[in-house]
């Protein structure tokens, strides 16, 4: 296909919101010669020792510095690439390689691609995104050792538009990314490691935008849009003003949504909204409160675990829980317990793969399984209790077997607490994340035994529409809108208003603004989202009326596909920002 077949514009994924208007770097990387001499036993084997080690030392730099200028989840990252060139299970097979007559650059590609080809042939998105991390490391590896330059982004003279095949997280790490206006891919997914760390910095990114390195140069212009995942390459002056003039608007739009950000959020006819952030981290609390976030909906304990060689201590996670609780006062903070399974790439726990890890030994099936792992962190919260306005969430509750056992282990450990003479919070609620379709149609049931609930809708959606939300191949449907979720959704706030609890949702839904009049229809009494969709829910409810939510719930209820109800949210939106205009 010519430039001229296609035209002006290209077609990708948006993975990060957002747009930008900026001339071209073009990232390509050159092939890496396989064929090179073999000079030894020894010294082929120490000149890729050295090299492993000094990427590990860079590496290791590398994570600190986006500890602290990122957060800690991104620079979790490059921890994992810190364990991998540590591993022995893929140090020994190369030097094996070597050791029969290969040249270190041929070892490090025949032993690492196999484990790449593992990684890509699973079913789990997760897991193959993983395999990204094999490759930059086999590639800075091969890179090192051969003395192959890697284009340099740390010192960028103005704003540029990155256009690459894939940007590997040791490129990214070393970008200058106050001047990275967005982030064009041909491969690449919405969970790599490049997507998560735009989303992270508000930088829009498309991937998936086939055959734009053969066209794109050094110096053309690219307007790119984050949302739609169109990407205009040398645009038109046209295209460029209206580029321009959206991108003014959006500016615009933050400054005030910036505005509206510590002030309560009501509809126009008075009903106060509570909207809470989701966090994956302690640094995150600080974005969300800047956001306007009046709690913690979810503090996804998960990032302690992640990435780590050995289990964190007791004292480890206290100051973690502490700092959130101590920075957010008195708003309430909801710490959810650890969520991991098989899906996961956690060392410290030494998991078993699994054949279907998202119906296997996870979340509060593991803590069952690993009592001792369940009942420090839970030792760790009652100690930070003292510093803030504590809830206790626990996930992938199926029945109320499960649940009596956490808030048993909890009385527990709280008795051992105080016979140690260590202070805890006399009351500290503890609800659970409704999202399996067993806990929803018992929502009374659980509400009897619960201070809260908090509807993921993630997983409620994967397992009612028997859907794996990371497998781009039945990724069309899964959605928000299917009726069966919908009544889900409806029985879990019902379930808990007659029992006299709140309701809140912490799954993406609740961060989609065409599912937030419904969701006030429903009665939703707390909605939790990512920070970034903090601004943009302020801006939608002061333009909703309530009554006309409730009205628009019962005609939803009525609707028997996804696409129906979906028209029907989308048209209500637009009548109201029409009239808000």
């Amino acid at each position: 296909m010519s430039k001229e077949d296609w035209g002006e514009s290209m077609q990708g994924t948006g993975v990060s919101k957002g747009l930008c208007l900026a001339k071209v770097i073009v990232f390509k990387e050159s092939p890496i010669p396989l064929d090179g001499i073999w000079k030894g036993y020894e010294e082929e084997k120490r000149v890729f020792l050295s090299t492993a080690e000094d990427i590990y030392e860079k590496t290791r730099t590398l994570a600190e510095k986006t500890r602290q200028s990122v957060g800690k989840e991104e620079a979790a990252i490059f921890e994992a690439h810190c364990s991998i060139l540590r591993d022995e299970e893929l140090i020994r097979p190369i030097v094996e390689e070597i050791q029969k007559g290969k040249t270190a650059v041929k070892a490090i590609e025949e032993v690492i691609e196999g484990h790449i080809r593992i990684f890509q042939g699973m079913k789990n998105e997760y897991m193959r995104q993983r395999a990204g991390d094999l490759q930059d490391i086999k590639v800075q590896l091969q890179r090192t050792i051969l003395g192959i330059a890697v284009p340099d982004l740390s010192e960028l003279k103005e704003d540029a538009v990155i256009i690459s095949r894939d940007i590997a997280p040791s490129v990214t790490g070393s970008m200058d990314l106050a001047h990275v206006a967005g982030m064009v891919m041909e491969g690449g997914g919405r969970t790599s490691h490049t997507s998560i760390l735009a989303r992270t910095l508000e930088i829009p990114a498309v991937v998936g935008v086939k055959g734009i390195l053969d066209y794109a140069e050094d110096g053309d212009v690219a307007a790119v849009d984050g949302e739609s995942g169109e990407v205009y390459l040398n645009p038109s002056e046209e295209t460029c003003r209206a580029f321009r003039e959206r991108i003014a608007r959006e500016r615009k739009r933050k400054e005030k949504r910036q505005r509206l950000a510590q002030l309560p959020c009501r509809t126009a006819d008075g009903r106060e909204i509570k909207l809470y952030g989701n966090i994956g981290t302690p640094g995150e609390t600080e974005r969300a409160l800047i956001c306007g976030a009046k709690g913690i909906g979810l503090l996804r304990s998960e990032f302690l675990y992640l990435s780590r060689d050995r289990i964190p201590r007791e004292e480890e996670q206290y100051q973690a829980y502490a700092s959130v609780l101590e920075a957010m006062g008195d708003a309430p903070v909801i710490v959810r317990t650890l969520d991991i399974g098989g899906d996961k790439e956690v060392p410290a726990l030494g998991l078993e793969k699994e054949e279907n890890p998202f119906l296997g030994l996870r979340a509060i099936r593991l803590c069952r399984a690993e009592e001792e792992l369940f009942t420090t962190q839970i030792r760790a919260l009652l100690r930070a209790s003292e510093k803030g306005n504590l809830h206790i969430m626990f996930p992938m509750i199926s029945s109320l077997e499960e649940l009596r056992w956490a808030k048993e282990r909890v009385g527990q450990c709280r008795e051992q607490l105080i016979r140690e003479g260590i202070a805890v919070k006399n009351k500290i609620p503890m609800g659970i994340m409704v999202e399996i379709p067993s806990t929803a149609v018992l929502a009374e049931a659980f509400a009897e035994e619960c201070d809260f609930f908090s509807i993921g809708t993630n997983d409620l959606i994967q397992y009612t529409l028997a859907v794996d939300r990371g497998n781009d191949k039945v990724s069309q449907l899964y959605s928000f809108y299917h009726p069966s979720v919908l009544r889900l959704i409806r029985y879990t706030i019902e379930g808990a208003h007659e029992k006299g609890i709140p309701c809140g949702m912490c799954g993406e839904a609740a961060g989609d603004k065409k599912m937030i009049p419904l969701l006030i229809g429903l009665g939703l009494d707390e909605f939790s989202m990512s920070p970034g969709s903090l601004l943009e829910a302020r801006e939608v409810i002061p333009r909703l009326d309530s009554r006309e939510c409730r009205a628009l719930a019962e005609q939803i209820t009525g609707l028997k596909t996804a696409a129906e109800t979906e028209q029907l949210l989308d048209g209500y939106l637009k009548k109201k920002e029409e009239e808000h205009e």
